[in-house]
């Protein structure tokens, strides 16, 4: 008999994000209003000032959150990050509602932010994460930031505060790198790379430890990869209306090429990944962190499967991907309406 993990699902869920800003106006309602565009501007308008859309000033002497903690994950927001430290007043776009009314309740709170942020000239990020996500002066790519949020769901858009950390082992390690010298491929164990922001849609969070150095773009992928599939089949499973309140799946999972597309929002990827499916092991570390590794019956260590070429091959070197360009203009895909 196949092994299974089982998880609690919650039934509701809560996210929050926050805008800096040298000033935030006392009446934010009307400023979400007249601010959020694009293709959640309608819901943003019928959900203001209910539980699925709670939009607070609150001022840095009151916070019950520490502004500290938030971080810049992409060097181009390092200076955004000071800000943020030192910013005395805030907005705070809370969505709380059912675990089935996502992503699109998500989506709604952040197109609010965004709408804050321009506003404001303020800095935005995602309490659930930890991460900035937006700057009223740039995108990641250095040119005018965009307005909205995507209209399509790509769990690539920041949702899972994932990423790489800035430095090998701040520095230290000297792992040698496996195509040099075959001792690097089990040359250390620095790398634990969790998820930050699937709980949000009702799943356990995920990670992957005692990951090679150089290995870490691939044990990334696998990361970003199993989300995606975990979360494609979670909302399949929320649609057919489950009464019980834990859900139960197969430890070993298979995922494919078109699961790390997904995760981009696109097919149009550099790399020439291979169509061979790849299996992967879950295993409970607490109800709520799922482990990912190699498969129950592989043999090496999670650096030996993670270099053996078992990944499609785009898995080793792609570290961002945007996606589709008509993805920005394709209809709302979520599972329910405000």
């Amino acid at each position: 008999m196949s092994a299974t993990i089982t998880f609690p699902v919650p039934t509701t869920t809560t996210s929050r994000f926050v805008v800096a800003a040298e000033s935030v106006p006392k009446e934010l309602t009307s400023l979400v209003h007249a601010r959020t565009t694009g293709a959640f501007q309608t819901h943003v308008r019928g959900r203001a000032g209910t539980p699925q859309l709670d939009v607070s000033r609150e001022e840095s002497a009151w916070l019950r959150w520490d502004p500290t903690s938030i971080r810049a994950v992409h060097p181009e927001h390092r200076r955004a990050e000071t800000a943020f430290h030192h910013a005395r007043e805030f907005a705070v776009i809370t969505a709380s509602g059912p675990v089935t009314d996502q992503p699109r309740g998500v989506q709604v709170a952040r197109a609010a932010a965004y709408g804050v942020a321009e506003a404001t000239g303020g800095v935005a990020a995602d309490l659930v994460t930890g991460h900035i996500f937006h700057t009223a002066a740039a995108n990641l790519t250095g040119r005018p930031a965009p307005p909205s949020e995507r209209p399509r769901f790509v769990l690539a858009d920041q949702w899972l505060g994932e990423a790489l950390p800035p430095f090998r082992a701040n520095g230290r390690c000297t792992a040698a790198d496996p195509e040099q010298d075959p001792e690097g491929v089990n040359g250390c164990c620095c790398v634990r790379l969790m998820t930050r922001g699937l709980r949000r849609f009702g799943l356990p969070e995920l990670q992957i430890t005692d990951v090679a150095c150089p290995h870490d773009v691939a044990a990334l992928n696998v990361l970003r990869t199993t989300a995606r599939r975990l979360l494609t089949d979670h909302w399949a499973w929320l649609a057919t209306g489950p009464a019980c309140r834990t859900r139960t799946i197969a430890a070993g999972t298979s995922l494919t090429t078109g699961d790390f597309d997904d995760f981009w929002g696109s097919s149009r990827r550099n790399g020439s990944p291979s169509a061979e499916p790849f299996r992967i092991l879950l295993r409970p570390t607490t109800p709520r962190l799922i482990t990912v590794g190699p498969p129950e019956d592989y043999r090496g260590t999670v650096n030996d499967w993670l270099w053996s070429g078992s990944l499609p091959g785009g898995m080793y070197d792609i570290l961002s991907s945007p996606a589709d360009e008509d993805a920005l203009a394709s209809p709302v895909q979520s599972p329910a309406d405000p």
